[in-house]
């Protein structure tokens, strides 16, 4: 996924980039709303947020370029961005610190969204609602190809736990990590993965939610002794904050670091799985 400073856009701030941006990042929202109604009995897949991603490029344009920004946080944007690259969408471009930055360095920013917009928003949030109800959607055009090395499942992770063929880093804090503070999520252990290593997430940004210049970026690495020469896989708490840490290791010309789907939710709550960590029995 490219990675690049606020510039003023030339050609690219065409309506059709303004709305599917919207459909994205309001498609995204609505997702959130339904883990927090526990519709998601573990966590919203990266799978399931594909899908409807891939629904929404069908519903909107095939434009090769996209500019991902939200309000106060990177996070959602390098997900989006990530959730992209995973479905076959190459050409992805994160705002570097987001819609913050791009205001702060004084470009213009629109407040008001088209009838279409919106009625586009309505259509993608319908057929959500269809897909978790089982229910069929109209063919969408978007050719996808799915790419599977870049979403790990349980199994994968189990088996690299033995091999150890890949180095396991989590975004997660330390004291998640260690154990030592309690999961957000009602039910879940607190530990990590044997054979992980620590690298929370926001140490690869500034104040501003920008990422770090590229050495600094690999320092943050290398004080965990994670060897840039070697295979890499990350995870966190859903599969979401991972992407920051895939973003960081793309910066470094590692463009192949698969995210675990599942993550710690999924990890933890399967009983039979070994954990380090303070409530480690093993």
């Amino acid at each position: 996924m490219r990675h690049g400073t606020c510039q003023k856009s030339r050609g690219t701030r065409s309506r059709s980039i303004r709305l599917l941006m919207f459909l994205v990042l309001s498609s995204l929202i609505w997702m959130e709303y339904q883990i927090d109604q526990q519709v998601c009995h573990i966590c919203c897949r990266v799978r399931k947020l594909l899908v409807l991603v891939a629904l929404l490029l069908g519903l909107r344009t095939k434009t090769e370029w996209l500019f991902m920004m939200l309000r106060g946080s990177i996070v959602q944007p390098v997900y989006g961005g990530e959730m992209f690259r995973a479905f076959g969408h190459n050409k992805v471009w994160v705002l570097d610190g987001g819609l913050p930055r791009w205001r702060a360095s004084g470009y213009d920013v629109e407040s008001s969204a088209s009838g279409d917009a919106i009625w586009k928003a309505s259509a993608a949030s319908e057929a959500i609602e269809k897909i978790y109800q089982g229910q069929t959607v109209s063919p969408i055009t978007f050719q996808t190809k799915f790419q599977q090395h870049l979403v790990w499942s349980l199994d994968q992770v189990k088996k690299n736990m033995e091999d150890q063929t890949y180095q396991h880093i989590d975004a997660r804090s330390k004291a998640r990590f260690d154990g030592t503070a309690p999961e957000p999520r009602k039910g879940i252990r607190s530990g990590h993965i044997p054979g992980s290593k620590c690298v929370p997430f926001p140490q690869l940004l500034d104040s501003s939610q920008t990422l770090l210049p590229a050495e600094e970026v690999k320092k943050r690495f290398e004080q965990e002794e994670i060897s840039l020469d070697k295979p890499i896989m990350a995870s966190c708490g859903t599969g979401v904050t991972a992407c920051i840490l895939a973003m960081g290791l793309h910066r470094l010309g590692k463009t192949d670091v698969p995210v675990y789907d599942g993550s710690w939710t999924e990890w933890a709550t399967e009983p039979d799985l070994p954990m380090k960590g303070a409530e480690s029995s093993s």
